[in-house]
């Protein structure tokens, strides 16, 4: 799963096996994320279209928070979304 190097410690690398996710806080600045946030709230509420881009919802949740974007588990396919798209462009990512 993971390379040798010194970029990750031992127990992060595991962590990353062990779940398929790694938290790294604050990797990424509080502008940026708040930026993403906002561009991830227009994708579900519809203000913008990226051609392509599926969302999808965790219909269990509908009864307790309506058509919010707290429905949203996931949003696939986004890549013609400039804004989002960059986040995967971070040299920090």
């Amino acid at each position: 799963y993971t390379l040798d190097n010194d970029v990750l410690t031992m127990e992060q690398r595991q962590f990353y096996e062990d779940n398929g996710y790694l938290l790294i806080r604050k990797l990424v600045s509080d502008e940026d994320i708040e930026r993403f946030r906002k561009e991830f709230v227009r994708i579900c509420k519809r203000e913008v279209k990226p051609p392509g881009a599926m969302i999808m919802k965790n219909e269990s949740l509908r009864s307790q928070y309506g058509q919010s974007e707290k429905v949203v588990n996931k949003v696939q396919d986004f890549q013609e979304d400039e804004e989002l798209f960059r986040y995967c462009t971070l040299p920090e990512v």
